[in-house]
C-alpha cells in the first residue's frame, strides 16, 4: 500500500515507478465503473496514479493480468487512452461474486504462486522469487478480505445480495426505459440502502431525477395541498442532485446538466412547493452556462424562468433560440417554450410564437390542438387590430406565412367564419408580400362575400381599410 511504503519526503512518482519495475506481475483490478472513473479523472485533468502505474508496467513489458470484478467487462482498445490501449490485448481473469474463492485460487495457480511456494520450501528459488510469493499471496488474500468487507464473503449471502442488487437495478432500468422516472428514482434509493456506493445505481438515480424534473407533476387528492405533495419529492431530488454534482467535481458537461436541473428544481420548489425564495434557481442555471455555454437544459430552463418571472423577454427568446440550435432535447424545449409563451401578452411574444409554429411545421414536429387553437387567435381579424395582425403575418416570410397558417388551421371546422378568416389571411399575406393587384382582387371578393352573408363588425372594417390602402 502506498500509504505504508512511501516514506515521508520521498518523490511519489519515482517510488511508484521503481516499485512497478520490481514486480513480476501487475494485477489491474477492473470494476464496473473503472472506465468511467478513468474518463472522469482525465476530463478533470486530475493526476491519476493508477493510470500511471499501468502505463509504467506496459512500457517496461511487465506481465499484466486484468482482473475483472463485480461483473465488469474488459474495455475495448478504442475506449481506452492511447497509452493504455495495449491493456485490451491482455487476457483477463474474472473473479465472480458467487465463486470468488475458487476464482482466486484459479488465478493464484495460473500465476504460479502455489508452485513457487512449494519450491521455496526446498530453497531452490531466489530471494526475489520468495518476495513474489509473499506479494502474490498477500494480494490474493487482500482480495478475499475485501470481499468479506463488502458483505459477500459468505457464498450464500453473497449470491442473495448480488441477486437483490441486480434485480433492483434491472427494475430501475426498465422503469426508466418506460419513462417511469419517479418509480426508477425510488427503486434506486432502495438499491442504495443495500449498496450505498453502487456507481450504476447512483448514476441511474441522478438521471431519473433529471428526467422526472423535466415533466414534474404531482397528483393531489381531495383535502390535500399541492405544496405538501410536491415538497418532499423535490427535497429528495435536490439531495440526490447535490450529491451527483459533488461527484462531478463541478467540471464537464454532466456537471452543467446537473446544475441546470438543480436550478429548475429550486424554481419548482419555490413556484409549486413554496419552500424557498431567493435566487437559487437563476444562480444554478447561469452557473451551468458558465461551465458549458451550449448546454441545452440551461438555455431552455433559464428562458422559461425569465419569462415566468417577468424578466427580459428578448434575453429569454435568445436562450430559446440557442437551445434549439443545439439540435438536442427538442420535445423538452418545445414544452418549455410553448408553456412560457402561449398565454403571454408581451408584444415580442406574438411574433416569436408564430416563428416557433413555423419552425415546428418545417421540421415535422407535432402540435396539440389546444395550442393550435390558441395560436390561431393571433390571426383572427375579429379580435386583433390591424397592427397586431400585421405583426403576426410578418413574423415569417410570406412564402412561409401562408403555409404555416394552413398547417395551424388544418383539421379545424371549416364553417363560414373559418372560411372568411382564411380568405382574409390569404389576402393580407398577398399585401404584405407586395402583390398589390392580387391582394386588391382578393379583398374585393371578400367584401362581396361579407356583404352577401350580412357580416358587420371589425372584419368588415379591416377589409374596407385594406381596399382604401391598395386603391391609392
Amino acid at each position: 500500500m502506498d500509504v505504508d511504503d512511501v516514506a515521508p519526503g520521498q518523490e511519489f512518482v519515482g517510488v511508484i515507478g521503481n516499485t512497478i519495475a520490481a514486480c513480476d506481475v501487475v494485477l489491474v483490478v477492473i470494476g464496473p465503473g473503472w472506465l468511467e472513473t478513468l474518463r472522469e479523472r482525465s476530463d478533470a485533468q486530475q493526476q491519476d496514479y493508477v493510470r500511471y502505474e499501468i502505463e509504467v508496467a506496459l512500457a517496461r513489458g511487465i506481465a499484466i493480468v486484468p482482473v475483472l470484478v463485480g461483473g465488469a467487462r474488459m474495455p475495448q482498445a478504442d475506449a481506452l487512452p492511447d497509452r493504455l490501449a495495449p491493456l485490451a490485448l491482455h487476457q483477463a481473469a474474472e473473479l465472480r461474486d458467487s465463486t470468488f474463492r475458487e476464482d482466486c485460487m484459479r488465478l493464484s495457480n495460473s500465476l504460479g504462486v502455489q508452485a513457487a511456494r512449494d519450491t521455496s520450501l526446498g530453497g531452490h528459488k531466489t530471494g526475489r522469487r520468495k518476495t513474489f510469493v509473499l506479494a502474490g499471496a498477500a494480494a490474493l488474500f487482500a482480495l478475499i478480505v475485501l470481499a468479506g468487507w463488502m458483505g459477500i464473503g459468505s457464498r450464500s449471502e453473497g449470491r442473495a445480495r448480488s441477486a437483490e442488487i441486480n434485480a433492483l437495478l434491472a427494475t430501475a432500468r426498465v422503469q426508466a426505459d418506460r419513462t417511469e422516472y419517479e418509480s426508477a428514482f425510488y427503486t434506486c434509493r432502495n438499491l442504495l440502502k443495500i449498496d450505498p456506493s453502487n456507481p450504476a445505481a447512483l448514476d441511474l438515480q441522478a438521471d431519473a431525477a433529471m428526467r422526472w424534473l423535466q415533466d414534474f407533476s404531482v397528483v393531489v387528492s381531495e383535502g390535500s395541498k399541492a405544496e405538501d405533495v410536491a415538497g418532499p419529492r423535490l427535497a429528495d431530488i435536490l439531495r440526490v442532485l447535490d450529491a451527483a454534482l459533488a461527484r462531478t467535481k463541478m467540471r464537464g458537461e454532466r456537471a452543467a446538466d446537473i446544475l441546470a436541473h438543480l436550478g429548475w428544481a429550486h424554481w419548482l420548489n419555490q413556484h409549486l412547493a413554496y419552500k424557498e425564495f431567493g435566487t437559487a434557481a437563476e444562480r444554478d442555471l447561469r452557473h451551468a452556462l458558465k461551465i458549458d455555454p451550449s448546454n441545452v437544459f440551461a438555455h431552455a430552463m433559464l428562458a422559461n424562468w425569465i419569462i415566468q418571472t417577468n424578466g427580459d423577454v428578448s434575453e429569454a427568446l435568445r436562450h430559446f433560440d440557442l437551445a434549439i440550435q443545439t439540435n438536442k432535447e427538442r420535445p423538452l424545449i418545445r414544452r418549455l417554450q410553448l408553456g412560457a409563451m402561449i398565454y403571454n401578452p408581451h408584444v415580442e411574444i406574438r411574433p416569436a410564437l408564430i416563428r416557433v409554429a413555423d419552425d415546428m411545421r418545417r421540421n415535422g414536429e407535432s402540435l396539440s390542438d389546444r395550442y393550435r387553437r390558441r395560436i390561431l387567435t393571433a390571426y383572427s381579424p375579429a379580435v386583433n387590430t390591424v397592427e397586431e395582425l400585421n405583426q403576426s403575418l410578418a413574423a415569417v416570410p410570406p412564402e412561409d406565412a401562408w403555409e404555416t397558417y394552413l398547417w395551424l388551421d388544418n383539421g379545424q371546422d371549416q364553417g363560414t367564419e373559418q372560411q372568411t378568416r382564411r380568405e382574409f389571411i390569404h389576402a393580407s399575406i398577398l399585401e404584405i408580400g407586395g402583390q398589390r393587384a392580387e391582394a386588391l382582387a382578393a379583398f374585393e371578393k371578400l367584401r362581396r362575400d361579407l356583404k352577401e352573408h350580412g357580416y358587420d363588425g371589425r372584419v368588415v372594417r379591416h377589409v374596407s381599410e385594406a381596399l382604401k390602402r391598395l386603391s391609392q
